[in-house]
């Protein structure tokens, strides 16, 4: 009896030990396990910011800062009409009663994506006769010629068949811009027998435009509108020409054998800090008075 006390008081303190013990290591794993969870998370947010969604809800609920702006124009003369797609007249009429004409397309770039706005002229048949378009580009590097279509043309009317008509189709790329065609070739005669073969497709790109400084450097040109006033007292040829870093920059291309020719303006954001220390910096020098005789 008297070994009987001391032995189970040994018990009850053993066990009391092991369920401290016990609650101590279920409070560790479940730590472990919530640092587990939480790490997974992150490492799944981090993948998912690849992921054009993601960064299109990232942008709108916290907007980054924009950082460039371009504004293009390009004229197609009769003669890209007449000889680079070779339009019959019907096809001509149908794409001037049909067909919506680009007036500009301006470019915000921002730091995850592009907004593209594309001012169009509409058809005659149309009582209002400009409309403006939006689209976001989420540009995707995981996939190989990855772009949006900012616009497209037909160029005839549709057959009977399911075929794609021909087209002229503008692109926006993540570097670059580009008219491209979607041409329906004319059938050659493949034998003596007086039947023709089946007409082929060929995509033709007319013009690139690139959409780095570096690139765009050989497009420099004088700006035609540079004569006036942008606001702050000083025209925009001054500016053009103070300085080649200045963040104002005008690009352009003519191609006289194809009958087009482009136009791009650039305002880099990013360069405008840059450009406005860079002004005060420089300021002009006074002259000295001349000295009294």
């Amino acid at each position: 009896m008297d070994i009987l006390w001391p032995a189970m008081a040994i018990a009850v303190i053993v066990v009391f030990v092991f369920y401290v013990l016990a609650q101590h290591w279920q409070r560790v794993l479940r730590k472990q396990a919530w640092t587990i969870r939480r790490l997974y998370e992150r490492v799944q947010n981090l993948e998912e910011m690849a992921d054009p969604e993601f960064r299109r809800r990232l942008s709108e609920s916290a907007p980054p800062p924009l950082e460039q702006v371009f504004t293009l124009t390009f004229r197609l003369s009769e003669r890209f009409w007449r000889d680079a797609l070779r339009l019959t007249e019907d096809d001509r009429k149908f794409v001037r009663e049909y067909g919506a004409f680009v007036g500009s397309i301006k470019l915000e770039r921002w730091r995850s994506h592009t907004v593209a706005i594309i001012t169009e002229v509409l058809p005659d048949r149309k009582a209002t006769g400009w409309q403006t378009r939006t689209l976001d580009y989420y540009p995707d590097p995981a996939r190989n010629g990855d772009s949006l279509s900012l616009w497209d043309l037909a160029l005839s009317r549709s057959g009977p068949s399911a075929e794609r008509p021909p087209s002229l189709e503008l692109l926006l790329r993540p570097n670059s811009l580009e008219l491209c065609g979607h041409l329906v070739l004319s059938a050659e005669s493949t034998s003596g027998n007086g039947h023709r073969g089946a007409p082929s497709r060929d995509d033709v790109i007319f013009f690139r435009v690139p959409l780095d400084a570096a690139q765009l450097a050989e497009f420099r040109s004088h700006d035609p509108l540079g004569g006036a006033d942008n606001g702050n007292g000083s025209s925009a040829t001054e500016e053009s020409s103070a300085s080649a870093g200045s963040w104002h920059a005008f690009y352009s291309d003519r191609n006289e054998e194809l009958g087009l020719e482009w136009q791009l303006r650039l305002r880099d954001l990013t360069r405008k800090s840059e450009w406005d220390r860079w002004k005060i910096l420089e300021s002009a020098s006074v002259p000295f008075a001349a000295e009294e005789k």
